[in-house]
């Protein structure tokens, strides 16, 4: 099952791929400025483990991708997309005041890529780069 979790609250149990892309790429940057400016997928493998995507968007940089594994109600994995890792050092605002390292933010149809990816199988894209928290630069945000 996918549970998506849309900027202003609303919760749509197995979203159609095709009206997420619409509205998050293609509606690009109006649909973010709804609600809190975020968007979570949730993947539910059985009731003990899910694997979650959070969506950030920066109207400048792109999207952002965080992807949680979740045991047993704890965060077991902990990824960030990645795209430029010499900009980690400097930030951004994405949703709500939210600050993230640039070098994080994919460019929309690479966003779409492992947002896709992941409504099929809820793990991380190996069409894109992901870092790990404990080996971001000291002077980064996620």
């Amino acid at each position: 099952m996918i549970i998506f979790e849309s900027p202003n609250g609303f919760i749509i149990d197995n979203p159609s791929a095709d009206e997420l892309k619409a509205d998050m790429i293609y509606g690009f940057p109006d649909y973010w400025h709804q609600g809190n400016g975020a968007a979570t997928i949730t993947y539910v493998g059985d009731k003990k483990n899910k694997c979650l995507l959070l969506i950030l968007p920066s109207y400048e940089h792109g999207i952002y991708l965080k992807h949680l594994t979740i045991d047993d109600g704890r965060i077991t994995e902990e990824w960030l997309s990645l795209e430029d890792s010499q900009k980690l050092d400097l930030c951004a605002e994405c949703s709500n005041e939210w600050l993230a390292s640039i070098g994080l933010f994919l460019p929309l149809e690479k966003a779409w890529v492992a947002i896709y990816d992941f409504l099929l199988t809820g793990d991380r894209s190996i069409q894109i780069d992901w870092t790990k928290p404990e080996l971001m630069p000291e002077d980064s945000n996620w």
